[in-house]
């Protein structure tokens, strides 16, 4: 297979600390990229799809297939590099580690951009609505056990929490 499509109603709480969402335990386990869907879309078109990321080497790989997913719908990919007080890069010094990332692939139509905010999660979840996006993309380690509860993951999080649909891709 090369997609898995799920609908969720995510996880909160005591729920979400401890045990997660169907959605989340797919997202952490899966080897192909997986659609998590949290509300009926009639006409589901990806105009503007964001992804996420550092941007570091691990993520060619994965996205390679953003890029496709992107082609293919002739969807404009909006690549953000979320900016937090914990890690912090200069306008100058993120722009420069997207554009030599993104020089690496064959994309239609694509825009780069720096968020602020207090959190990774938030920082997207915040980015996507200013620019009302159709389609948040996100890697995705796979941590599980104990490595998942003390490091968390931030796609795992999206999942749970995002009310527009989240596209995970494992790194």
């Amino acid at each position: 297979m090369d997609l898995i499509v799920m609908g969720s109603h995510g996880a909160s709480g005591f729920k979400d600390m401890f045990i997660g969402s169907n959605a989340e335990k797919v997202v952490r386990h899966s080897e192909v990229p997986v659609l998590i869907i949290k509300k009926e879309i009639p006409d589901f078109n990806i105009n503007k799809f964001v992804f996420a990321s550092d941007f570091a080497d691990e993520v060619k790989k994965p996205f390679a297939k953003v890029v496709e997913v992107a082609n293919k719908f002739n969807a404009e990919l909006n690549l953000v590099m979320i900016n937090t007080p914990n890690s912090f890069k200069s306008t100058l010094v993120a722009q420069e580690i997207m554009d030599k990332f993104v020089a690496q692939f064959q994309v239609n139509k694509y825009s780069t951009h720096i968020f602020n905010d207090a959190n990774v999660e938030k920082g997207i979840l915040n980015f996507a609505n200013s620019i009302d996006a159709d389609l948040i993309g996100m890697c995705t380690h796979g941590r599980k056990g104990l490595s998942h509860f003390f490091n968390g993951g931030i796609s795992e999080d999206l999942v749970n929490h995002a009310v527009k649909p989240v596209l995970t891709f494992k790194i």
